[in-house]
């Protein structure tokens, strides 16, 4: 800062951090699907595969998935998780 303070953020490379629901929530105003639905994806979770435990249909979650990208301004789901990565930092 132009104060000559410093931050300091220690990151454990191994853990695997999940964004929170509410920090998701209060910065893309997603629903409580689309928060559920990023989480997932944020555990490496395949779309199929989330369909399936959810019991959702394909369309279902490519419509979630849509909506995704256009509240956190991304374009493909791989810069979706990057996102949710660096959100998962944040308390």
């Amino acid at each position: 800062w132009s104060d000559g303070t410093s931050a300091l953020i220690l990151l454990d490379l191994d853990a695997h951090p999940e964004p929170s629901p509410r920090t998701l929530q209060c910065l893309f105003g997603l629903t409580a699907a689309e928060t559920q639905l990023a989480i997932e994806l944020a555990r490496g979770h395949n779309l199929l595969d989330i369909a399936h435990s959810r019991r959702l249909s394909r369309t279902t979650i490519r419509s979630q998935l849509g909506a995704l990208f256009v509240k956190t301004q991304t374009r493909r789901q791989a810069d979706l998780v990057a996102l949710l990565g660096r959100v998962a930092i944040l308390p």
